[in-house]
């Protein structure tokens, strides 16, 4: 039998292996990025959440938007003032207010009914003090921004739940920081804890500038969506500059602030907020450990040797709130006097 043997030059040889080998590659490649993909997406929920928060700040055409779009800056070219709008709105009686808000506003008369009505158990209690802040409540449909499930307490004098291990700040609290924040038109006020977005939502009467941070993703995300379908109706909210993030390290980029406000509890205030703080602003906090705040305001000022100093006053007298705490990117809450397994609970 004739064996006929076959050469192949050895170049050959080393290219087929070689295209073996990349092509080895490139599938196990592909494999891990499918793997490492599948891996960085949580849920459907947080696509859905991305995809909600890129196609509105595409949609607004707003500027500025970090990692994931999770940012909200007004326009420079918008210019509403909700100020001067505020305060064309008579509140001399019930029904030259109720007429105006009608012809303004068009807004449930029911709503508007109880709204005037608890504002007025503010002003009584000396918790709404100045007109502008009266003014600014008034104008702020609590009704919006109580969730659907707590419909029929939207003018109930209490905290509600608004999901996410979050809650909507009782009215009258909200009144008591809000007017103890004594805001000028031209202030540039931070919030920390956007939350149900109430609370900014009456600081957007008072001032063209609003900044509030949020650190829960899809309360985030909530929050932004209502704004944006509220805003034609009420053009103040576009000027709430909205962002995801850790609020203990403030906004740098747009401090200093003339106020800020914190609307979660915390036994010590914030050092960097402290910095981003003006002299001669205030800063208004549930401040305390656990379970147990008081709200305070705090003055930054100098003395007459160029220090800085700060004054504290405890806006309830000896009345205790209780917040939810204020937390990091990890849940951790930030209080300084217990241990871990206290910060849990």
């Amino acid at each position: 039998m004739n064996i006929t043997k076959l050469f192949i030059p050895l170049e050959y040889v080393l290219i087929f292996f070689l295209g073996l080998l990349m092509g080895i590659v490139s599938v196990t490649g592909f494999l891990l990025s499918s793997m490492s993909s599948v891996e960085k997406v949580v849920s459907y929920e947080e696509v859905k959440a991305r995809e909600i928060v890129r196609q509105a700040i595409e949609e607004t055409a707003r500027k500025d938007a970090p990692e994931y779009g999770y940012s909200y800056e007004a326009s420079d070219e918008f210019d509403y003032d909700a100020p001067a709008f505020a305060a064309s709105m008579p509140v001399d009686t019930k029904e030259t207010w109720l007429n105006w808000m009608l012809e303004h506003r068009d807004e449930s008369v029911e709503f508007l009914n109880k709204r005037w009505e608890l504002a007025q158990s503010f002003v009584k209690s000396g918790e709404l003090k100045r007109l502008e802040d009266l003014r600014a409540f008034l104008l702020t449909p609590r009704e919006h921004f109580v969730r659907k499930a707590n419909k029929g307490k939207e003018y109930a004098d209490t905290w509600l739940p608004i999901g996410y291990g979050a809650t909507i700040t009782d009215p009258d609290v909200v009144s008591m920081m809000t007017t103890t924040l004594n805001i000028s038109p031209d202030d540039k006020v931070l919030e920390i804890g956007t939350g149900s977005g109430y609370q900014s939502a009456i600081l957007s009467n008072l001032t063209r500038h609003v900044y509030t941070i949020e650190i829960i993703k899809p309360l985030y995300v909530e929050t932004h969506n209502l704004y944006l379908s509220l805003s034609d109706k009420y053009p103040n909210y576009k000027n709430i500059n909205r962002k995801l993030g850790d609020g203990y390290y403030g906004w740098e980029k747009h401090a200093p602030f003339d106020k800020i406000i914190i609307t979660c509890g915390i036994d010590h205030i914030p050092p960097v907020l402290l910095k981003q703080l003006k002299v001669g602003g205030i800063m208004v906090l549930p401040l305390g450990p656990p379970g147990r705040q008081y709200i305070m305001e705090i003055r930054k000022k100098k003395d007459e040797n160029g220090n800085i100093v700060l004054t504290r006053r405890d806006v309830y007298n000896g009345l205790s709130v209780r917040f939810i705490p204020f937390r990091d990117e990890k849940g951790q809450a930030y209080y300084q006097s217990v241990g871990e397994e206290e910060q849990e609970k």
